[in-house]
């Protein structure tokens, strides 16, 4: 179809239109101002000459009580309007013009009453302006005054619809499909969801505006720093604010699907079926004839000990609580950690402008753990990195045990609780990942070897008694210059004073991503300060260590002859009388970066950064021991073990070499993994390796990215200790010891850990390929984009952590990450036996890896992870690496969001990605919320970020669970004032667990899912940038105008208060006193009640109205005349206005029952009616429709409408 009033053809018709444009004219512009008279009960003689005593409503006079409403009109030129208003109307086809006349008739007669209990609302709105609050209401009418004259047209702009989409509308629906979605939209008024939604968001308004002080201050601080003066000139945030709106809408064009195979309504309907299947408990009905997965597998509804279920409702509520914490101080946290992390984000000057976090985004939901691509790679595994990474941080989080170190006849944990350390790797752990020997029948077993030794006070870090047993902390043993910010406190007998929060696997981890990336301990940079020195980006002088020096080791023993030794590492001795020579016992470690490297961006200093921090920074750890490790052998002899892992992929690889068939550990100990050469030189025709030179540095440190070594040196006095001082004498027995089965193992890093540390690489670098920093520019294009605002998150938990005077750390801000990733590990997360023991934590020395006499049975229960392999225990060090892969048979919430089908069950992954987050991922949303959220952290902004992230906190803290007030029954007893967020979360658990069971999972075009299509259309209509009918841009004209009127806080204020007053009518008596108010919901009345019929009446000629509307609204038609001519004159206020406004709404005119010349709207209405009957049937003069009869026929009125109609219109 042609656009309407755009062909020439239609020209000579639409000009001969004009000669009766007066009629039209009078019609939709002052059709009330038209005499509707007459003495005649048959209306014959319906046009009053004026020459009676007349009563009734009076052309151009009905106006007069209201001088400032009609002064709109009087200030008009009578034939600009006439020529802009006719001059429209002829581009509008006939049959659009006589519709649009038909939809006033029908909206005035039809749904008269509707119309005026509408415009008593709207009189009584007015009215509680007034009276509810006079001082806000006079207050705020300078604000008033200022809209009045603002240099840009308001009400054009605050519509939410505009002239074009109103042409693409007529021009793409049929006259049908138009008043179906009219009849729609009145529908959906008046169903009883719609209705209590609007008094349910009254009911917030009020209690917020009015009731809850504290949340009322944070909506005004958070007005505050929207409008603070920073941004009054520049616009940055607010246009990110009002680009992440649209972009919401926007997401509903999008199809979802690594192909773009599905609809977004179809995508939402999978989830819905989903979230039901495996999050609720479901009740049986046709749909589902059985119970649902959630009903039936206690992985679901039952994950043991004090962990939640994966319930929908469980999870949401747990979610809430974690996003609240990001913003208000509680708990463990005690900063407003979004405005810290802002603030941390904008130092990273390539974060201002971010882009592509919404790609990384898709990657991650498509790749897996490893980096492989889930659709293409038949070597993938079907959970996804996103899933994997939040499972893998909640088993970090949890993977740590404690070791009774009295019982050496096993290799099993503590036989008393507690069995775990919450997260903190022990030496144990690590010696039990490598299969070492931890218990025997006889003394020689790693636990009675550390246990002498610890107690022997014979060992010696830096000048003081060094003890370590096997529950010392893993990463309190590194060395300083890689121990980050872990105390080195390690004897298991002081375990009260532990770092309770470095030692933990994932704080330690994250602190150190920061401390590279953000504090200059990285070696690259890309700024120097006034004197030309290298700076981080957090403004400090670089931290950077090119070279460091191990703490000093030695052991003193006691030979058979000689008195007591000194022997240090390295290989060199000394008596014990003598001084400590100053000069050995240390390794000396040099960084694979000489020196700081300058390079062009502060982007690309991060990611090398980060890259050297995962595959290059040296980790070192030194275990000194004094240990007898044979019966042949009568004295204690020194054992120290030096392990040095590239980067933190390079510990995860930390193991005793034992050559490329793995069964040579002895010749190959010191050799590094990858390189290959030993960290010592030797004289291979003399000396058997490394392991025997005497007194010498380190010299070969490799520089291979995830390299590492491990390097045992023993040294003693001969098997009577009466020799001279030589390597021990029993060298060959230390692997067996150390490292039985090397076929079998990983390493000194738990295999749960380390076989998923691929996930950690996707953190700088997506896919499979290691990125060393040298290769950073190479593979530019796959960093995780995402990992910049993570670390400033990080940062501001960090900071926070360090804030407490208490250096073993008390609080743990951390949890808010790990409490996350708990969330979206469920239901993989679950407390119950370790099946390392046998099946079912019972025992069974055939099956388990545990071994020795006296294991005790059932062995403990723990959280763990439901792992491919978990029936042979978590902890098992010798299962095949897929074995400690996350299981596909459980699907998370995070899962369902990714994927799902209308069929689905616990082991169908279809990896197809078409779920609602393949949606957002394809918007520019997160980018759009780290562009903001760094933006807000600006410096020259601090005036608004401190509002608004005060005002949020202010909201989030009067927003609680129903548990934080005693209960659902109690709440409204306890915190009658505050929200209930589990209502919220209620009503949509309803709407996914109940209200959607009995839907057709077969056909998700069934006329019961219509909802959810509305659903998705709605949003897409009325938010995106692309939709015609978008009220964001009406959102986003109108913060434009309040940033340019520039509103005060006091201004602010009254505005909150004049709106509240829309939701009560105050006590006259005391208005102050909100406990005297009577509740109203005259906005719900209006919109649920009053305006549907009048959308009904009219719906029928919506198509017609389309048209009109266009001609009447496009640039330079009648609406502009109005907009630059229709003036309130100058000598009336707005007060005044809304004074005028509502008494004439209130008026009897229009408010009386009478259907006569008195009634405004009958009157009006009627008289319409019949110029539509003139319009529509002409001037013919015959016929049995023919409108014009003459009056030479006998019996017929001496006088007719033209008669009329000729003797009013006419020159005379």
């Amino acid at each position: 179809m042609l656009p309407i009033g755009e062909t020439t053809g239609g020209n000579i018709r639409l000009l001969d239109f004009k000669k009766n444009i007066i009629f039209i004219s009078l019609i939709l512009s002052l059709s009330g101002a038209c005499s509707h008279a007459g003495t005649d009960a048959n209306g014959i003689s319906q046009f009053s000459d004026n020459t009676d005593d007349y009563k009734g409503v009076s052309l151009f006079s009905f106006l007069n009580p209201y001088p400032v409403v009609k002064s709109f009109f009087t200030t008009m030129d009578p034939v600009g309007f006439n020529e802009a208003l006719g001059d429209a109307l002829s581009q509008a086809p006939r049959t659009d013009n006589l519709g649009t006349i038909r939809a006033l008739e029908s909206a005035m007669l039809q749904s008269r009453t509707s119309v005026q209990t509408l415009s008593l609302g709207l009189a009584d709105m007015i009215e509680k302006m007034q009276t509810s609050n006079p001082a806000a209401y006079s207050s705020i009418q300078p604000v008033f005054e200022k809209i009045r004259h603002y240099k840009k047209p308001v009400v054009r702009n605050l519509m939410p619809i505009g002239a074009n989409q109103l042409l693409i509308e007529y021009n793409t629906k049929t006259a049908n499909q138009v008043a179906t979605s009219i009849h729609d939209t009145a529908d959906l008024l008046v169903d009883p969801d719609t209705v209590d939604t609007l008094h349910d968001i009254e009911d917030f308004l009020y209690k917020g505006l009015r009731k809850n002080t504290t949340f009322r201050t944070g909506v005004e601080n958070l007005l505050g720093g929207f409008f603070a003066p920073s941004l009054l000139t520049d616009r940055t945030l607010k246009e990110g604010f009002i680009s992440l709106v649209y972009d919401f809408g926007e997401m509903m064009y999008k199809a979802a699907g690594f192909e773009d195979q599905m609809t977004p309504q179809t995508s939402f309907k999978n989830f819905i079926i989903n979230a039901e299947n495996f999050f609720t408990a479901n009740t049986v009905s046709p749909a589902e004839p059985s119970a649902n997965e959630y009903s039936t597998n206690t992985a679901y509804n039952s994950p043991g000990g004090s962990l939640k279920p994966a319930e929908l409702r469980t999870m949401l509520q747990d979610l809430f609580v974690t996003i609240k914490g990001l913003i208000f101080a509680q708990g463990d946290v005690t900063v407003n950690v979004l405005k810290e992390t802002a603030k941390n984000a904008y130092l990273l000057d390539f974060m201002r402008n971010s882009s592509g976090s919404s790609q990384t985004f898709k990657d991650l939901l498509q790749l897996d753990g490893d980096g492989r691509n889930r659709q293409t790679d038949v070597e993938s595994r079907p959970v996804s990195s996103l899933e994997t990474l939040f499972i893998i941080l909640t088993l970090a989080d949890n993977y740590g045990y404690r070791w009774n170190p009295a019982q050496t006849t096993h290799n099993a944990l503590t036989d008393t609780g507690p069995f775990t350390t919450g997260g903190e790797l022990t030496l144990g752990d690590a010696m039990f990942s490598m299969g070492s020997v931890i218990g025997s029948g006889d003394s020689f077993n790693f636990k009675n070897i550390t246990e002498l030794s610890r107690t022997s006070s014979k060992v010696f870090r830096d000048g003081s008694v060094y003890k370590i047993g096997f529950n010392t902390r893993v990463l309190s043993i590194l060395e300083a210059a890689s121990r980050g910010e872990a105390q080195q406190i390690t004897d298991p007998a002081s375990e009260a004073t532990f770092d309770k929060l470095y030692n933990k696997t994932v704080p330690w981890m994250l602190d150190w991503i920061v401390k590279v990336t953000l504090e200059g301990y990285g070696p690259y940079y890309s700024q120097t300060n006034g004197g030309g020195q290298p700076i981080a980006p957090n403004g400090s002088l670089l931290q950077y260590q090119p070279s460091w020096n191990t703490s000093k080791y030695y052991v003193q023993i006691d030979p058979g002859t000689g008195g007591e030794r000194r022997i240090y590492l390295g290989g060199v001795d000394q008596t014990a009388a003598s001084a400590v020579l100053p000069d050995k016992g240390f390794y000396s470690i040099t960084e694979t970066m000489p020196a700081p490297i300058q390079v062009a961006s502060a982007e690309e200093a991060f990611y090398k950064n980060l890259q050297w921090l995962l595959y290059e920074k040296r980790f070192v750890a030194v275990l000194p021991v004094r240990a007898k490790l044979a019966a042949t052998v009568t004295y204690q002899e020194a054992l120290f073990i030096t392990a040095i892992g590239n980067g933190i992929m390079g510990m995860m690889n930390l193991s005793p070499n034992c050559g490329p068939l793995k069964d040579d550990c002895t010749n190959f100990n010191g050799f590094w993994q990858k390189k290959g050469t030993p960290l010592k030189s030797f004289d291979s025709s003399t000396q058997a390796g490394p392991w025997v030179v005497l007194d010498t540095n380190l010299q070969d440190l490799s520089n291979e990215p995830g390299d590492s070594v491990f390097f045992v040196e023993g040294w003693g006095y001969g098997l009577a200790g009466n020799e001279g001082f030589q390597v021990t004498a029993v060298y060959s027995a230390l692997f067996p010891l150390l490292i039985p089965d090397p076929t079998t193992v990983y390493g000194m890093i738990p295999p749960v850990i380390s076989q998923n540390a691929g996930v950690i690489k996707q953190l700088g670098f997506l896919g499979t390929t290691d990125t060393s920093a040298s290769q950073v520019n190479t593979n530019w294009s796959k960093r995780n984009r995402l990992t910049p605002f993570i670390v400033s998150l990080a940062k501001a938990l960090g900071d926070d952590a360090k804030s407490d005077p208490n250096p073993l750390h008390p609080r743990n801000p951390y949890k808010l990450f790990t409490g996350l990733a708990e969330i979206f590990s469920r239901p993989y997360v679950y407390y119950g036996p370790d099946q390392t023991y046998g099946p079912n934590g019972v025992y069974d020395s055939n099956v388990s890896p545990i071994q020795g006499t006296g294991v005790p049975s059932p062995g403990p229960s723990f959280v763990q992870i439901r792992t491919v392999g978990i029936s042979s225990g978590l902890r098992n060090p010798k299962a095949t690496p897929v074995e400690y892969k996350p299981s596909k048979n459980y699907r998370s919430l995070l899962s369902v969001l990714i994927e799902g089908t209308s069929t689905p069950t616990s082991t169908d992954r279809n990896r197809m990605t078409d779920g609602p987050l393949d949606l957002l991922s394809k918007t520019d949303i997160l980018s759009g919320l780290i562009k903001f959220t760094t933006n807000l952290g600006d410096p020259a902004k601090t005036d608004a970020r401190d509002k608004v992230m005060d005002g949020l906190s202010g909201i989030l803290g009067q927003t609680k669970l129903w548990s934080d007030c005693g209960g659902e029954a109690s709440f409204q007893t306890n915190c009658p004032n505050q929200f209930a967020i589990d209502e919220g979360i209620d009503w949509l658990v309803f709407r996914v667990a109940d209200k959607y069971d009995d839907r057709p999972r077969n056909d998700l075009y069934d006329p019961s899912w219509v909802k959810v299509d509305d659903l998705v259309r709605r949003i897409r209509d009325y938010v995106s940038r692309s939709s015609g009918w978008s009220l964001v841009k009406s959102l986003d004209f109108l913060l434009d105008l309040l940033l340019d009127i520039q509103l005060t806080a006091s201004e602010i204020t009254n505005t909150l208060d004049l709106l509240s007053s829309l939701f009560y009518v105050g006590d006259v008596s005391d208005p102050n006193n909100s406990a005297l108010d009577t509740r109203t919901y005259t906005i719900s009345d209006i919109v649920t009640t009053s305006l549907p019929p009048v959308l009904d009446s009219m719906a029928p000629y919506g198509r017609n109205l389309y048209a009109t509307g266009y001609q009447l609204g496009k640039p330079g038609s009648f609406f502009s005349f109005l907009e630059k001519n229709a003036n309130m004159s100058s000598q009336y206020t707005v007060e005044e206005l809304f004074e005028n406004t509502k008494v004439l709404l209130r008026s009897d005119m229009i408010q009386t029952s009478l259907m006569d010349n008195r009634a405004f709207l009958y009157s009006a209405g009627t008289l319409i009616g019949l110029f539509g009957d003139i319009y529509e049937r002409g001037r013919r003069f015959s016929g049995s429709d023919a409108f014009f009869y003459d009056n030479w026929n006998n019996g017929q009125p001496t006088s007719t409408y033209w008669d009329d109609l000729n003797a009013i219109f006419s020159l005379r």
